[in-house]
C-alpha cells in the first residue's frame, strides 16, 4: 500500500509539475534544473525529522505540557511542532540550497516558484509512503495531495519577489522574505491543527469528538476547493510572473532560446500571455 500511494502522488503531482513547466515562457527550463529540486524534495522529510524533535524538546525544556493545555492549545502546538514548523523550515533550506545550485541560471520569478513546486513534489513522494499503509488515511490524503507543494510554491513566490525588488529597487524586500516562512507555517500550522492533529479527535467525550470530526471534514473540503483555485490562478498568472526576469536567457545559458530585453514591456507581456492561452486550449483540447 505505501508504494500505491507514493505512486499515486508521483503521477497526479508530476503531471501538474510537467504542465507548469511545459508553460514556461518563452522556454522550460533545463531537466537539470526541474529534476534537482525534487530530488532534494524527497530529502527534506529526513532533514525536518532533527528539527520536529529538537523543537518537542525545547518546548518540554520550556515548561509545556501538552495535557494540562485546552484541546486547541494541543492541536495548535502539536501542529506546529510536528509539522508546520519543523517540515516548512525544512523545505525552506532546500529551496535555498536549489536556488544556489542553479543561481547564474534562474531567469525570473517563475522559475523561483518552479523550485519550490519541485521541492514540494518530492517531499510529498517521501511523505505519502511513509503514511500510505492504510487505505482509508491515503485517500484522505488525496483530497489534498497539492498541500506541500502550494506551500513551497508560496514561499518559493515571495523569495523570488524579494529577488525581483532588490533589483528593480521597488521598495524593501524585508515584508517578502518574512512572508515566504511566515504563510506557509501558519497555514500549514492550523491546516493541521484543524484535520489531522485536532485534539478533539482523541477525545473520549462523544460531542467533542464529532464536532473534531465535523471541523476535520470542513477544513479539508475547504482545502480541497482553495488547491483547485490556486492553480488556475496560478496557470493564468504565468505571463506575469515569466515577465518579471532577472536575467536574460543569453545570460542564463540556454541553447536555442531567445534573447529577450532585460526589461519587459507591456507589449511582450502581453504576447507572453496569448501563447499562455493558446497552450491552455491545447491541454483543454487533449482533455
Amino acid at each position: 500500500m505505501p508504494i500505491i500511494s507514493m505512486l499515486v502522488s508521483v503521477v497526479i503531482l508530476g503531471i501538474l509539475y510537467l504542465r507548469m513547466i511545459k508553460r514556461e515562457i518563452p522556454s522550460p527550463v533545463p531537466k537539470a534544473q526541474a529534476a534537482v529540486p525534487v530530488l532534494l524534495g524527497v530529502l527534506t522529510l529526513i532533514i525536518s525529522l532533527p528539527i520536529t524533535l529538537g523543537s518537542a524538546a525545547a518546548a518540554v525544556a520550556l515548561g509545556y505540557v501538552r495535557e494540562a493545555q485546552p484541546l486547541m492549545v494541543q492541536s495548535l502546538v502539536g501542529a506546529f511542532l510536528g509539522a508546520g514548523f519543523s517540515e516548512e523550515i525544512a523545505k525552506f533550506l532546500m529551496i535555498l540550497l536549489s536556488l544556489a545550485i542553479f543561481k547564474k541560471k534562474i531567469r525570473s520569478v517563475y522559475e523561483y516558484v518552479l523550485i519550490g513546486a519541485g521541492v514540494g513534489f518530492g517531499f510529498t513522494i517521501f511523505e505519502e509512503f511513509l503514511y500510505g499503509s492504510d487505505i482509508s488515511v491515503m485517500l484522505f490524503r488525496l483530497i489534498v495531495i497539492t498541500l506541500h507543494m502550494m506551500f513551497s510554491m508560496i514561499m518559493a513566490y515571495y523569495l523570488g519577489m524579494a529577488k525581483y525588488k532588490k533589483l528593480k529597487d521597488e521598495g524593501s524586500a524585508a515584508p517578502c522574505y518574512i512572508k515566504a516562512l511566515l504563510i506557509p507555517i501558519v497555514w500549514h500550522t492550523l491546516y493541521d491543527a484543524l484535520t489531522g492533529v485536532n485534539a478533539a479527535l482523541r477525545s473520549e467525550d462523544d460531542t467533542t469528538l464529532a464536532i473534531g470530526v465535523v471541523i476535520s471534514l470542513l477544513v479539508t473540503a475547504l482545502m480541497f476547493v482553495f488547491q483547485i483555485i490556486f492553480f488556475i490562478r496560478f496557470k493564468k498568472d504565468t505571463a506575469r510572473l515569466c515577465g518579471m526576469r532577472f536575467i536574460d536567457n543569453a545570460d542564463a545559458g540556454i541553447e536555442g532560446a531567445e534573447t529577450p530585453d532585460a526589461e519587459v514591456s507591456d507589449a511582450e507581456v502581453s504576447d507572453a500571455g496569448v501563447a499562455v492561452g493558446e497552450a491552455a486550449a491545447e491541454d483543454a483540447k487533449e482533455q
